[in-house]
């Protein structure tokens, strides 16, 4: 879990089933001396384990995401410049399966659009 290390979920809101989610990155987590040497750049595999993380807290049990219908990275997350996000998720239910849309975004900075399909992890 990459949660309360190598981000904080901030307290959130939810309206209508659109969660609007605060999250402030640890800029001094050691991901950042790999990811890159000298010009840290916050991992695209790390936003969607974000997303499904929140999801998770949300929603209070253990998911997988199952399939990414779209995944779009317009803009690299530079921690030192961009150390708080917010995580935008509009989700629906159907059964088991759970629908995510939404983004990551600062401010008028948009950092990745997505649409993700959640499972049940089976233990």
């Amino acid at each position: 879990m990459l949660r309360n290390d190598l981000y904080i979920m901030e307290p959130f809101v939810e309206n209508n089933a659109v969660l609007q989610v605060p999250v402030k990155i640890n800029i001094h987590h050691p991901i950042f001396k790999g990811h890159f040497p000298g010009q840290p750049v916050f991992p695209g595999v790390c936003m969607l384990e974000m997303i499904q993380e929140i999801m998770e807290a949300h929603l209070e049990r253990k998911l997988r995401i199952s399939k990414g219908p779209l995944i779009k990275f317009l803009s690299m997350i530079i921690p030192d410049k961009n150390p708080l996000l917010m995580v935008e998720i509009l989700y629906e239910t159907d059964g088991e399966k759970i629908s995510a849309r939404g983004k990551i975004y600062h401010e008028n900075i948009i950092f990745m659009k997505y649409h993700l399909e959640l499972i049940p992890e089976k233990v």
